[in-house]
């Protein structure tokens, strides 16, 4: 029961401690033609900049009291069926990869799954308030562009007979060493967009229907990265974002290159939302 307080007192504490100083920002999803999912930064032209801080992590260990990035610009726009959120920030390395020598950069949105006069915990929700969290991983895109990591890439100091078994047994025998490796390294994706839900710390969770999509593009100082999804929900797990609709946005990044990872992050509680009539 105090901890539920204590989620609910700083779900409303973060918005109202934001607007203190210059008005709570709104993020609006402009109405644009077309239909399907939203590509491209340029499909965000006419839509408002909206500048968000980040702000340490400090309730889940491990902490991260000195986020890499503090802040954000958010711009949203919603078509016939998708909406649409591209996120800019700066950050002079790409971290595409996740290996032994650092992690990807990943970026992520949150929704209240229930839009109510109480919100749920900014970002990772409370039991009995669930958030669905669309993340955008780096090293996820570099999959699905390029193909997924190889052990060279993850072993690059590594002598050849330490990976290459089936140069040293048959291709028979080698297969179960292969198929360990593979899960190693994880699935392949069709997508750089995980679609999660969570009730707390330690509930996160992939969703059955995997609605988000997304892309990133950097250009050598900063990313510039669109999140999509459909505008209806599918059920208890996802937010309905039609038009007309007012509800919230919270806000992630992370920075591969910082050792940002997990709870590591920068974030922002909740932002006032609003889908376009």
């Amino acid at each position: 029961m105090r901890r539920l307080l204590a989620w609910t007192i700083l779900a409303l504490a973060l918005p109202a401690a934001a607007g203190a100083q210059s008005g709570p920002a709104v993020v609006t999803a402009l109405a644009v033609s077309g239909r399907g999912p939203i590509e491209g930064p340029e499909s965000f032209a006419g839509a408002t900049a909206v500048p968000v801080a980040l702000i340490p992590q400090l309730m889940a260990t491990p902490h991260a009291p000195a986020p890499s990035v503090g802040t954000v610009t958010v711009r949203a726009v919603r078509n016939r069926d998708h909406v649409g959120f591209l996120l800019e920030w700066q950050d002079a390395t790409a971290g595409a990869r996740t290996a032994l020598t650092g992690f990807g950069d990943m970026a992520a949105v949150a929704f209240p799954v229930q839009v109510s006069a109480v919100p749920p915990a900014p970002f990772m929700g409370n039991p009995g308030g669930r958030v669905q969290i669309l993340q955008w991983r780096a090293d996820w895109q570099t999959d699905v562009e390029r193909g997924p990591i190889t052990l060279a890439e993850l072993y690059p100091h590594a002598y050849g007979s330490d990976f290459y078994v089936d140069e040293h047994v048959s291709k028979a025998d080698a297969e179960p060493y292969r198929f360990s490796a593979r899960q190693a390294m994880g699935p392949q994706h069709g997508t750089a967009v995980q679609d999660l839900m969570a009730e707390g710390f330690g509930s996160l969770t992939p969703r059955a229907q995997q609605m988000g999509r997304g892309e990133g593009t950097h250009d050598g100082s900063s990313w510039r990265v669109v999140i999509t999804r459909p505008q209806a929900g599918d059920g208890e797990s996802s937010a309905a974002l039609v038009p007309g609709t007012k509800t919230q946005l919270a806000i992630a990044v992370w920075d591969g290159a910082k050792n940002e990872v997990g709870s590591r992050k920068g974030w922002a509680g909740w932002i006032p939302l609003e889908i376009a009539p």
